[in-house]
């Protein structure tokens, strides 16, 4: 779910990268790319519908934190580095959720990361439910949630997803079609259609 719109650099990145020179990239171009075991993946900006589901989605699942939880941070579109070697990678999911770290600036790895969402349109949902599910898998997030949008710009379903640790790959945990409805890591009883119309 992208805008066709792209800046005059984009054509001109490199095809693969390094930590160290992803750290000296401009914000601009950093925010437009995702690195995968070295590979430079494009990511152009997405429409406005799919940033206010993942708005609204991480505004529920903030509200939802209970203060006698472990300390939580819940944030939309952060570098999560899964692993950095053998070739660095890191994915810029949606809607993540990681445990609360020491430095306020500092981003997440996989290894604290308990639940990320992507949101997923016709034209990008085979790259979320095969390739970010196997490398989130991989990276030992627990939880992982799908918002698949339809042609007609409606949320047809979320799919929930738990990992199975011994296999490193996750299991359908639910299908969530009229409300979503989650038992960790914060409870949440939330209509989908408030994800496009609250």
């Amino acid at each position: 779910m992208t805008s066709a719109k792209r800046p005059p650099w984009f054509g001109d990145l490199p095809e693969n990268m390094t930590e160290a020179e992803y750290r000296v990239l401009s914000e601009d171009i950093a925010r437009s790319i995702e690195i995968v075991h070295g590979h430079v993946i494009k990511c152009e900006s997405p429409v406005p519908l799919h940033n206010r589901i993942a708005r609204r989605l991480s505004f529920a699942l903030e509200s939802a934190r209970s203060q006698t939880d472990p300390c939580l941070t819940i944030e939309t579109r952060v570098d999560v580095v899964l692993w950095r070697g053998p070739r660095f990678t890191f994915r810029r999911p949606d809607v993540v959720i990681y445990e609360c770290l020491g430095d306020p600036v500092s981003k997440p790895m996989g290894a604290v990361t308990i639940l990320v969402v992507e949101v997923a349109s016709p034209s990008t949902a085979k790259e979320v439910l095969l390739d970010k599910r196997t490398e989130y898998a991989a990276a030992g997030i627990a939880l992982y949630l799908v918002v698949l949008v339809d042609d007609e710009h409606d949320i047809a379903e979320i799919r929930e997803f738990h990992l199975d640790a011994a296999l490193s790959a996750y299991r359908l945990h639910a299908v969530h079609r009229s409300v979503l409805e989650l038992q960790q890591p914060v409870r949440l009883t939330l209509p989908i259609s408030d994800l496009l119309t609250a």
